[in-house]
């Protein structure tokens, strides 16, 4: 049994919605209702769009509102939430029509006759029934999600992640795109985000490193690859990607050799919450260019570290990291570019809040979790070279959510 919890920071959603005029959030993206809720909609990630929904009201003092079929909710085994807490449940009993009149009964799995009393469905089953008794099921999704919106004022702005919303309610409301306030919202993370974070960058970093240390020359990328896939999964996390000497797929494969490094970076995510890690593989003793680069990348990053905190911008974290090489005597580029990551690998707001991926340059705020590129972009120098760590932003800091003692890795 899971009892559902909201990860949404919902000062920040206040602040951001309210600066938009906007009353609320309808959501219909399994990411977006997970992230109001705390719940995972298996049947939406599914293709079945609708059958569950999330509602956040404007005012971050009233709760979140999960909309879920009845049936749903029993078969996933979801607690009843606190009357008093951050989410209500609207259960509705006519998934995917809108039938006159009262909601269907509710339907649960028949007993075998002569069998044992299950003690899953039975506490499932209560659950259900415990919500049940404090309101009635809805006739469908329309007029749950009717009921959710009852206290907002026809006519006020509605931020939906997906036309279904005005679809069911048609044109009560002004309806707009919540995408990129929902982008707003996720750069500044609660606490429940930022615990999440902490445990999917250290199981991407733990998973990478352990992988890399299992190769020997003459292993391939891609068996570093699977190595990737199976530590992190030990580790209770799902992988994304893993790129290898700047080659992320299959198509260009290569082979580990004496005397070229090349970088690693590793993605993968726990509890949908992203690890972003990177680092250079030295096979053997690294050649004269290759050590001034890896020196250079470590000179960016340990400015950034000193660099990062509330009040400055991306594009300060960039003069900090080339500035440094610069300072060291060494001619070189690198981005040292910062990006959020949390829900996705790269999950920050737009530039003018397009619908397209735009970089801007944000102001760094506490609680944001960045992760900042220090790859060396130049060749022939004997491989590649990468460095990145991600970093938890404090009140007039930063703080490394990966292990750092190790920048550099050799096998």
């Amino acid at each position: 049994m899971s009892l559902p919890t909201p990860l949404m920071n919902r000062d920040r959603a206040e602040t951001v919605m309210a600066a938009a005029g906007v009353s609320a959030f309808v959501l219909t993206d399994p990411i977006n209702i997970y992230h109001a809720t705390g719940f995972w909609p298996q049947t939406v990630a599914m293709g079945q769009l609708g059958t569950a929904l999330a509602v956040v009201p404007v005012d971050r003092n009233s709760p979140a509102i999960l909309i879920t079929s009845q049936f749903i909710h029993y078969f996933f085994d979801m607690d009843a939430v606190d009357a008093d807490g951050p989410l209500r449940i609207f259960l509705y009993t006519a998934p995917g029509s809108e039938p006159e009149g009262a909601a269907a009964p509710p339907s649960f799995f028949r007993s075998a006759p002569g069998g044992a009393p299950d003690p899953f469905e039975r506490a499932t089953r209560a659950s259900t029934l415990d919500l049940l008794e404090r309101a009635p099921a809805y006739s469908g999704q329309r007029s749950a999600l009717g009921d959710a919106l009852a206290a907002i004022a026809p006519g006020s702005l509605i931020a939906a992640d997906g036309p279904l919303p005005q679809s069911l309610l048609g044109d009560n409301f002004v309806w707009r795109a919540a995408e990129p306030l929902l982008r707003r919202v996720r750069m500044i993370k609660s606490a429940h985000e930022i615990a999440l974070m902490r445990h999917a960058a250290r199981n991407n970093a733990e998973a990478a490193r352990a992988s890399v240390l299992s190769m020997r020359e003459g292993d391939s990328y891609e068996e570093l690859r699977l190595a990737f896939h199976a530590e992190t999964g030990r580790r209770g996390g799902v992988p994304l990607f893993l790129s290898v000497d700047n080659i992320a797929y299959r198509q260009r494969d290569g082979l580990i050799r004496e005397g070229r490094a090349f970088q690693v970076d590793a993605v993968s995510h726990y509890g949908f919450y992203h690890g972003d890690y990177g680092r250079t593989v030295c096979v053997g003793e690294p050649g004269q260019a290759l050590k001034d680069a890896m020196e250079a990348a470590q000179i960016a990053n340990d400015a950034v570290a000193r660099t990062l905190r509330p009040g400055i911008r991306y594009s300060d974290v960039m003069a900090a990291g080339r500035g440094a090489i610069a300072a060291a005597g060494f001619d070189m580029a690198t981005p040292s570019s910062p990006h959020s990551v949390g829900l996705f690998h790269t999950d920050e707001a737009y530039a003018d809040d397009a619908l397209h991926f735009v970089k801007a340059d944000h102001l760094i705020e506490q609680d944001m979790i960045l992760s900042v590129d220090c790859p060396i972009m130049q060749t022939d120098m004997g491989g590649t070279v990468h460095l990145e760590d991600l970093w938890l932003i404090t009140q007039d800091g930063c703080e490394p959510l990966n292990d750092t003692a190790h920048p550099f890795i050799r096998i």
